[in-house]
């Protein structure tokens, strides 16, 4: 699995572009920034391992999963923000509108990930979509149950805090991956996709990946223009580290990693 990731929304374009959303009943004008540095989630966060045995147990006895079809919402901007949910299977997408109404995905999440703002900021509502791109199933987690726990399963709060002291030492590793050149960041997205949702071909590092990600975003991902993470997509090509399109690719690992850490680059 990647690193443990944790992020406030900081991996869009820096500059505060002034916007008016209004979704889900709910009307707001702010900067760009300031509304993702809000957005809160967790990835690689190990949840299934730490909370393994009995403390495992009672919280899927207390927070049952529950299934979500692709293209299914687990929920929505605007929305009461009432639960934290932890990704059993599958991916989730999750997304925003630019000023100028187009989509913006900000993080693809998958198993043992968390998202919703529930538990971690002072707000009231979602402050963007979760989108199921594959059938998914999820495990929301209210604070009721998550008081429940605390009183007939104390080791699981202690262990839950535990996750996320260890993903907060990680802010500043990713905060300081923005500062990239594009062609790295489009490289690290690739890279954290093969190895938290790509298949290992036997006798070698190739990695086989289907996405529904398309290049705009892996972009977004990235922080990049369309025309940038095309031309970054394409060196990969020509280095012979990634073949592919159209959301099927085969990657080295290696390459990428070599990439990322700038002896190809």
């Amino acid at each position: 699995m990647a690193s443990v990731q944790v992020t406030t929304g900081l991996a869009g374009r820096a500059e505060p572009v002034q916007h008016t959303t209004d979704r889900g009943g709910l009307r707001w004008a702010g900067y760009s920034v300031a509304m993702r540095a809000s957005v809160w989630f967790a990835q690689g966060t190990r949840f299934s391992e730490v909370m393994a045995g009995d403390v495992l147990a009672e919280f899927m006895r207390v927070c049952p999963e529950r299934p979500f079809r692709r293209g299914e919402h687990l929920f929505r901007e605007g929305e009461p923000a009432t639960h934290l949910h932890v990704i059993a299977r599958g991916q989730v997408k999750l997304v925003t509108l630019t000023p100028e109404g187009h989509e913006r995905v900000i993080a693809v999440v998958g198993p043992d990930d968390f998202i919703g703002e529930a538990f971690v900021i002072d707000t009231e509502y979602y402050l963007l979509d979760a989108v199921a791109i594959t059938d998914v199933v999820a495990c929301p987690m209210d604070r009721d149950q998550f008081t429940q726990l605390a009183l007939h399963a104390p080791a699981f709060t202690v262990r839950f805090a535990e996750i996320l002291a260890t993903n907060l030492v990680r802010c500043r590793d990713l905060l300081t991956h923005t500062l990239d050149p594009v062609k790295r960041r489009v490289a690290k997205v690739l890279l954290d996709q093969a190895e938290r949702f790509g298949e290992r071909e036997p006798g070698g590092d190739l990695v086989s990946l289907q996405t529904q990600l398309r290049h705009d975003d892996i972009a977004s991902l990235a922080s990049a223009t369309r025309v940038s993470a095309s031309t970054a997509i394409a060196e990969l090509r020509e280095l012979g580290i990634v073949d592919g399109s159209r959301g099927k690719y085969r990657m080295s690992l290696a390459g990428l990693e070599a990439y990322v850490a700038d002896e190809l680059g």
